[in-house]
């Protein structure tokens, strides 16, 4: 079986494509085909994670300026044609749109070329490309726990499935993380991350909330910044006093979640995902420039199960981030139940029966 998955631009988008990925290549002899755009996070990802990728010319639409999205608009039919040529000559069995900036040229051209098209929803918004890609899909995956509430897909196309993550996320062992990370057992351990690249905002709030967790009993922080400001957030907790190993990224995100005992991050779809399935709460800062606000939707779903709080990034202050993270470390809340993770599977097998099928 060889599928074609249109996924990027961001993390929320490629990341569930990869663990999809990860699952059609567990198969003998089935292949896997990433369409991006040479500007967006898969450009940089793929290679790393040793997946191959290929790349058509497309812009963004939601969230820019009237002269990019008409620059956009004006090379959409050009990405078209580029994905019909693309899958034309890769003649996959299934066409699988995640969402991003690719993800619409190439599930058209899928449509044009009657190749069998599933979407994947990660986040609990969903996006244009996958509303407007819905329409003539095969199947629809609705993968985030907050579920279609919208009502964006029909009834009879959606199927909805658990979070969408990577194998092995929930792996980590606690003692073993915590000692790898160099930091020691028996404290109550904050992890804080802003994606891949760290978030500037949520970066300065903890650096400048630092001296207020001092009183947070047997604290330690374990803080991924990005790669712009780690000296400066290292800088402020040695200042405050406050024990913590600040790294510019982290690779062993199960190990760092198996360390946490309170998560501060954004709250993109794979982010919130992770969340779920490893039972984690969560201080969440919703990014707020986020395409059609999906963040905010993300970080509300999953606070209404119990997750965590939310703090919107314009009542983001130092004393509010602050009291949120002394209120989980005296205790006041129980831990989450983990939700399962069998979305890959899931939609594995229904593009393996549909290739049966036909």
């Amino acid at each position: 079986m060889k599928i074609v998955i249109a996924a990027g631009g961001t993390g929320g988008h490629l990341y569930p494509g990869i663990a999809i990925a990860r699952e059609v290549l567990a198969g003998a002899g089935n292949e896997v085909l990433f369409v991006g755009t040479e500007q967006g996070i898969e450009a940089r990802v793929l290679p790393r994670e040793g997946l191959p990728v290929k790349f058509i010319t497309v812009g963004r639409l939601k969230g820019m300026g009237i002269a990019s999205r008409v620059r956009t608009v004006l090379t959409l039919p050009r990405a078209v044609i580029q994905s019909l040529g693309l899958l034309r000559r890769e003649r996959p069995h299934v066409v699988v749109g995640v969402g991003g900036y690719a993800s619409g040229p190439v599930a058209l051209a899928a449509w044009v070329l009657r190749i069998p098209l599933m979407i994947v929803e990660p986040n609990s918004y969903a996006g244009l490309a996958n509303r407007l890609a819905g329409k003539f899909a095969e199947k629809i995956f609705v993968c985030f726990p907050g579920r279609d509430r919208q009502g964006f897909f029909p009834a009879e196309k959606k199927v909805l499935t658990g979070p969408l993550v990577r194998k092995g996320i929930t792996a980590g062992d606690r003692d073993q993380a915590l000692k790898a990370f160099g930091l020691e057992a028996g404290r109550f351990t904050l992890f804080v991350m802003g994606g891949s690249g760290g978030a500037h905002a949520i970066n300065m709030a903890l650096k400048d909330a630092a001296p207020e967790l001092r009183s947070v009993e047997n604290l330690q922080v374990l803080h991924q910044t990005g790669e712009k400001d780690v000296e400066e957030v290292a800088a402020g907790y040695r200042a405050a006093s406050v024990q913590a190993v600040v790294l510019p990224y982290i690779q062993d995100m199960a190990g760092a979640y198996a360390a946490a005992d309170l998560v501060v991050s954004r709250s993109g779809a794979t982010t919130v995902a992770e969340l779920a399935v490893c039972g984690k709460r969560a201080v969440l800062i919703p990014y707020p420039f986020a395409a059609d606000n999906h963040q905010e939707h993300n970080a509300r779903s999953l606070a209404k199960r119990g997750g965590g709080e939310v703090i919107v990034q314009k009542d983001l202050t130092p004393a509010k981030l602050a009291a949120e993270i002394q209120r989980f470390a005296r205790g006041r809340d129980r831990a989450l139940s983990p939700l399962a993770s069998t979305a890959a599977e899931e939609i594995v097998r229904a593009c393996k029966e549909h290739v049966q099928k036909n």
